[in-house]
């Protein structure tokens, strides 16, 4: 089901049916389709995939028909992980590792003795996805100047900027206990600052994974979640940077590595159990990774072993109308400054 008439994914072979609903003005209605499709194609499980319909979903669930939907927190678990600002005073208080973290005011910009954060800092918007909004600023008068010409038309945070490895970690819960995870370290990115894994590799480590479940434990969380992270490894510490309580972009990846995490939400929502998973440790680039790495060396065209199970090509190439459709939407766009 999707309010957008043309997703480029309603063209994929592995869509069996595609349901277009207008964008309703009021939840009740959006969820009356839910019933609706549920009752007519006997559908098994209910599973939101963004962030906004998962929250409408775990707000209003009482006016579902069905006991279909896959597990989700409780709302106010939802909005602590899916705010930065509530994440890192909840992490205050369990004993987690996160930078510094205040909510961005005017009094803030104004006044240096307002800040209690060392420069330089990460200014951050509250709602953001793939870096969008995050700028690194040195000192006061950077920051002032910043939202001077921005203005403050959404909120901020922010937090201490940390010198660090990146990781990440996923995971499928239930009721605060890890039934399945993934653990990845960065090694590539975007042009573009603060964006997400280009490249990475599928690693082990204890202290992040035992990090991890005390962290799910005190959110009682049930359903999938992608949470970022840093290392210092001077002070040998990991440092919780955000909660994205949803899918991630490199879903793909983990499903490479051997954990298909949507088809164990799928089977804990129907059998409410699945059994131990494990994945396996190897390297990973998407396809803007890809080209990234052979841009540095011209002999990547002749690893084709390394690019059929090092990347996600044999997916596209398995089905590919999805991406040709996005790719020519997104060239008229271009040219002519509108959607097809």
């Amino acid at each position: 089901m999707s309010t957008k008439r043309n997703h480029h994914l309603r063209f994929s072979r592995h869509i069996y049916r595609f349901l277009y609903f207008p964008q309703k003005t009021h939840v009740a209605d959006w969820i009356k389709d839910i019933n609706h499709v549920v009752e007519e194609y006997g559908i098994d499980v209910i599973m939101p995939i963004w962030d906004k319909g998962i929250r409408k979903l775990i707000e209003h669930k009482s006016l579902l028909q069905s006991d279909k939907l896959i597990p989700l927190p409780s709302l106010d678990d939802y909005i602590v992980a899916a705010n930065k600002g509530l994440l890192a005073k909840h992490m205050e208080k369990v004993g987690i590792s996160g930078p510094k973290t205040v909510r961005l005011s005017l009094d803030i910009i104004q006044k240096r003795e307002q800040l209690t954060l060392a420069f330089p800092i990460l200014a951050k918007p509250l709602k953001s996805g793939n870096g969008r909004g995050i700028v690194k600023l040195e000192n006061q008068d950077a920051l002032a100047k910043h939202f001077e010409s921005i203005g403050l038309k959404e909120e901020y945070i922010l937090q201490e900027f940390k010198r660090g490895v990146d990781y990440c970690c996923n995971v499928l819960c239930y009721e605060g206990e890890i039934l399945a995870y993934t653990i990845q370290k960065g090694t590539l990115w975007d042009s573009k600052p603060f964006t997400a894994q280009v490249g990475m590799d599928f690693v082990h480590n204890d202290p992040l994974y035992q990090m991890m479940k005390k962290l799910m434990k005190s959110l009682h969380w049930s359903g999938v979640a992608n949470i970022d992270l840093l290392f210092d490894p001077e002070a040998e510490v990991f440092y919780v940077l955000e909660i994205n309580p949803r899918f991630w972009n490199s879903l793909t990846a983990s499903l490479m590595a051997g954990v298909n995490f949507p088809q164990l939400l799928i089977q804990l929502t129907i059998d409410k159990n699945i059994e131990p998973q494990g994945y396996k440790q190897f390297s990973y680039v998407n396809l803007h990774g890809l080209n990234q790495v052979y841009k540095r060396d011209k002999t990547l065209l002749f690893k084709t072993g390394f690019i059929w199970q090092n990347t996600p090509l044999r997916y596209k190439i398995d089905d590919p109308i999805p991406i040709v459709y996005k790719f020519l939407r997104g060239l008229k766009q271009g040219i002519f400054g509108k959607s097809i």
